[in-house]
């Protein structure tokens, strides 16, 4: 969502025509949606000097951008929209570039997606229809997008316009209410609160906050709820350590097994050891390899040529599924850092294994006995457990040492001894977490650590769950104090090895802020209580509780 991923692809466009041709030049017009709003859209088309890439029929397929960031931006005097235009024009097609609803010179207000995606206004799809009808236009359409820019294709895909044939996105959300606002119910304050704002749309913050709860202001927004009516083939790529890198597996999953004729089955997912903006060292870890023999940025051209010209391309031959199995960072000779390829995610060779929380601060594959029981600690909303790195947009990003963050006594901490054999896991991690409170309303958060013999506990993924939307994001159900609930907690999709002597480690506390909003452990609305109180939240291990980590396990090759 950060306007640097757009800046930086933009300038890699620059770069690779090294200033040698002129850019193309635009002209604008005000594209009218549904409602009657004009957004303001450039078109750029090739000169006479491409002509010769029209179809018999003397038209363009078309390469759409919807930006959020403005499309006259530039960057050291080049304007970024033509900088990504170009390398397009002279290969034969139109390209459009939009501002969405409400931003620089389109009308309207900015509802930050709401009127992008299956909602009553749907302006990609609306612009999509305007482009199919010009005369330019062969009627072949795809999308092109990072961040924000991604967001936006992938909620027109979810609008379904049967113009729509294709697209390239990266770093992006396919369910906003779970891989941006609120993950697990809880929400995610850092993030949102400092993105909305930096959008000059502060005031669009109270909105948000009355929708904790999935409703159908969500659906207009959830890709995977609309993934039988899409059409489109997707390349879609981000990073294990990226802020929404859910919103790649899942939107994936959901279109390539789900989705409708032309996008089910022909889909293609790329997961690297990256970031939101960056493909370098990741926190306090610096992956190996992780560029050598994949490179995302370079295969936009040629998924547009297979998909929107059927040209054959080297995209044709590759497998739907490439990611990047890190491994010990410390160790030359570990297994993983390595790219991995499948048919699809998660890879069909993994297995879910249960590893339970037992006493002393172990995590075991063996069952807990009737003899084990519980551990509790106060969490108290006015001192939350600081955020040290994890899947931000800003700054702390990524892997870094919880030592610090482990010694709270409101972090439970169980560990496996060190590891024999190396373990290696790729989809989705969950908690399966049984636990009480002497509130009717906290949440419950677990971290995932590889522990390196050194000591050093990397974290690897966190997620979180509130405990009123423990049964349903659609309604809220208080809990009973006292009361022994079951509990899932979705850490979101990894691929890692866990090398040999090191541990696997899960912590398991009620806070993690800024990057969650800490709960007030109470029964009010959403952001209505800004005091709370301290509650007691108790997590329970025993034969009828086996509270457990589920690691999806595949067999090292």
């Amino acid at each position: 969502m950060r306007v640097r991923c757009y800046v930086a692809l933009a300038a890699a466009c620059v770069m690779s025509c090294g200033m040698i041709l002129r850019l193309p030049a635009a002209e604008t017009h005000m594209v009218p949606m549904r409602d009657g709003t004009l957004l303001a859209t450039d078109v750029y088309l090739p000169s006479e000097l491409y002509t010769s890439s029209k179809d018999s029929s003397g038209t363009l397929p078309t390469v759409l951008i919807r930006t959020t960031y403005n499309r006259e931006a530039k960057n050291a005097g080049v304007s970024l929209a033509a900088a990504i235009a170009k390398p397009f024009i002279e290969k034969g097609y139109a390209v459009v570039v939009q501002d969405t609803r409400g931003r620089f010179g389109s009308a309207g207000v900015d509802s930050i997606f709401l009127t992008d995606g299956a909602g009553p206004n749907q302006d990609g799809y609306d612009t999509i229809d305007w482009i199919a009808k010009q005369p330019w236009s062969n009627g072949n359409v795809g999308m092109w997008g990072v961040s924000a820019l991604g967001i936006t294709s992938y909620m027109a895909t979810a609008s379904a316009h049967p113009a729509l044939k294709c697209a390239y996105l990266a770093a992006a959300g396919s369910n906003l209410y779970q891989d941006i606002f609120y993950p697990g119910g809880v929400y995610r304050k850092s993030t949102v609160d400092a993105w909305v704002a930096a959008q000059g749309r502060a005031e669009f913050l109270p909105f948000i906050y009355a929708h904790p709860s999935y409703d159908e202001i969500w659906e207009r927004v959830d890709l995977s709820r609309c993934a039988p009516n899409a059409h489109a083939s997707v390349y879609q790529w981000g990073g294990w350590f990226d802020v929404m890198s859910q919103g790649q597996t899942d939107g994936f999953k959901a279109l390539q097994e789900r989705g409708g004729e032309g996008a089910r089955g022909r889909q293609m997912l790329v997961m690297g050891p990256w970031s939101h903006g960056s493909m370098g060292k990741q926190g306090e870890l610096e992956f190996p390899g992780n560029r050598n023999e994949v490179n995302p940025p370079a295969e936009a051209l040629p998924w547009f040529e297979s998909r929107l010209k059927g040209i054959p391309t080297r995209v044709d031959s590759l497998p739907p599924v490439r990611y990047y199995l890190m491994g010990d960072v410390s160790d030359s000779t570990a297994p993983g850092n390595v790219w991995r390829s499948s048919e699809s995610w998660p890879p069909p060779e993994t297995t879910p294994v249960s590893y339970f929380l037992r006493a002393d601060s172990a995590l075991s594959r063996e069952r807990p006995t009737s003899a084990e029981g519980h551990q509790s600690y106060e969490y108290d909303p006015k001192n939350p457990v600081p955020t040290k790195g994890g899947l931000n947009l800003f700054p702390p990003v990524g892997p870094v040492d919880l030592r610090e963050v482990e010694a709270r006594p409101d972090v439970l901490s169980f560990s496996t001894a060190p590891l024999e054999e190396p373990v290696a896991i790729a989809g989705k991690v969950r908690v399966r977490l049984w636990a009480s409170s002497s509130a009717q309303d906290t949440d419950f958060m677990a971290m995932l650590c590889d522990v390196y013999p050194d000591g050093r506990s990397m974290l690897i993924l966190d997620g979180a769950v509130r405990a009123r939307h423990r049964e349903s994001f659609r309604t809220e159900t208080f809990m009973v104090p006292s009361t022994i609930y079951e509990f899932d907690i979705n850490l979101w999709d990894i691929a890692i090895v866990f090398n040999r002597g090191h541990r696997i480690r899960v912590n398991v506390t009620s806070s993690n802020a800024p990057r969650f909003q800490p709960n007030p452990n109470t029964a009010t609305p959403f952001h209505a209580d800004s005091v709370g109180v301290a509650a007691t939240n108790t997590i329970y291990h025993d034969m009828a509780h086996p509270s457990a980590l589920v690691l999806p396990v595949m067999p090292l090759k």
